[in-house]
C-alpha cells in the first residue's frame, strides 16, 4: 500500500470519527436499587422516605430513604418495618396535603 491510499485511509477514518463524537448515547432506564438493605432501619436519622411503585423500565417496587447526612439506602420493600415505614410516611404526606389544603381556605359567615 502506498503512502497516498494510507493517508486516505486515514482521513476517512478521522472523518467518521469526528462525525460521530459529541453525540449523546440514549441513557438506559433501570431500577435505581440494584441491591437493598435488609435489618436495622435508622430511624433516628431519617430525612424521607421515597416509594416508588414498579415503571416501564423497572418491575419492582423500590423503597429508598434518605438520611440526614445526605446518604441514601436502598430499602426490602417486602419487609415488615419497611412497609410500616412506607405507609406512615404516605399517611403523614396526606396528612400534611390536606391541612395545607384546608388552611389555604377562607369561610366568611
Amino acid at each position: 500500500m502506498n503512502t497516498a491510499n494510507i493517508t486516505i485511509v486515514l482521513l476517512t477514518l478521522l472523518a467518521i470519527f469526528s462525525a460521530t463524537e459529541g453525540k449523546r448515547q440514549p441513557r438506559v432506564l433501570r431500577c435505581l436499587c440494584p441491591n437493598v438493605q435488609t435489618g436495622h432501619i435508622p430511624f433516628r436519622n431519617l430525612k424521607r422516605v421515597l416509594h416508588l411503585p414498579p415503571r416501564p423500565h423497572c418491575s419492582k417496587t423500590e423503597v429508598i430513604i434518605t438520611l440526614k447526612n445526605g446518604r441514601q439506602l436502598c430499602l426490602d420493600p417486602n419487609d415488615r418495618p419497611v412497609k410500616i415505614l412506607v405507609t406512615r410516611s404516605t399517611k403523614r404526606m396526606q396528612e400534611s396535603k390536606h391541612s395545607k389544603e384546608v388552611g389555604s381556605t377562607t369561610h366568611t359567615p
